[in-house]
């Protein structure tokens, strides 16, 4: 095997050299500044085997994240964490400007004079913003009450590979892919980003906080790391939404 290309990257945090594979990126290079780029080579050679199957993950991880063809429109929801399914249906209205969605009894009957895709995608996006505050803030307030975890902010957001988000202000920011997810997954990725507020880093003592409130915490996990592939391909898309 020869070696890929690869991105380096110049950390000031970094101690010591270091590889990561992304569906994005590809290989990159972590090295402290200062480093001599010349020696990579040879660490790479060290590392081939490693390499290989990282990569080849990430091909199968960029498989799943490919999007639908355009023209491809949603014509079902399953949000398992609130326990709803929902059909969508397309209705070309020719005497209304703008693109309206209407939830009612089961059905999201998405309206306008010529609908895209990506009007679809955004209007859906929207509507499961409003989802995630209905729905998952009160869950994520009652686990952080529970806890004595005060939350500073909840906010709502459509990131690309992270299920939740917290900050050193203490602000958790939620995935609308979350609703996707079975509700025992997202009560972890809730637990997990909560107990950020006492410890912001991976240490073992963040572990610890996890492992308290959610004891099977490593199951849990393994099965996060694999939900990402029963997410419908079409919520990858960029939906345009605010933050």
């Amino acid at each position: 095997m020869s070696i890929p290309e690869y991105n380096v990257r110049h950390s000031a945090k970094a101690r010591n050299i270091r590889l990561k594979v992304t569906p994005e990126d590809g290989l990159v290079v972590v090295v402290p500044r200062g480093y001599e780029e010349d020696r990579i080579p040879a660490i790479l050679n060290r590392k081939k085997a490693w390499i290989a199957d990282a990569m080849a993950q990430a091909a199968q991880t960029r498989r799943f994240l490919e999007p639908n063809p355009s023209t491809y429109l949603p014509e079902r929801l399953s949000l398992q964490a609130i326990s709803e399914t929902w059909a969508v249906t397309y209705c070309q209205n020719g005497t209304r400007p703008g693109i309206s969605l209407r939830a009612v009894d089961g059905t999201i009957t998405i309206a306008g004079r010529t609908v895209t895709r990506d009007d679809a995608v955004r209007k859906l996006n929207d509507w499961l913003r409003l989802r995630v505050r209905d729905s998952l803030f009160p869950l994520a307030q009652s686990l952080a009450d529970k806890h004595h975890l005060p939350i500073r902010r909840l906010m709502v957001k459509s990131q690309r590979t992270r299920w939740a988000s917290c900050s050193a202000k203490k602000n958790l920011a939620l995935n609308t892919k979350l609703l996707f997810l079975p509700p025992d997954l997202v009560r972890y990725v809730l637990i997990h980003e909560l107990c950020h507020l006492r410890e912001m880093s991976h240490s073992r003592k963040f572990w610890l906080h996890v492992q308290s409130a959610c004891p099977d915490y490593r199951t849990l996990d393994a099965r996060l790391r694999e939900a990402w592939k029963t997410l419908p391909s079409w919520v990858h898309a960029p939906s345009g939404g605010r933050a």
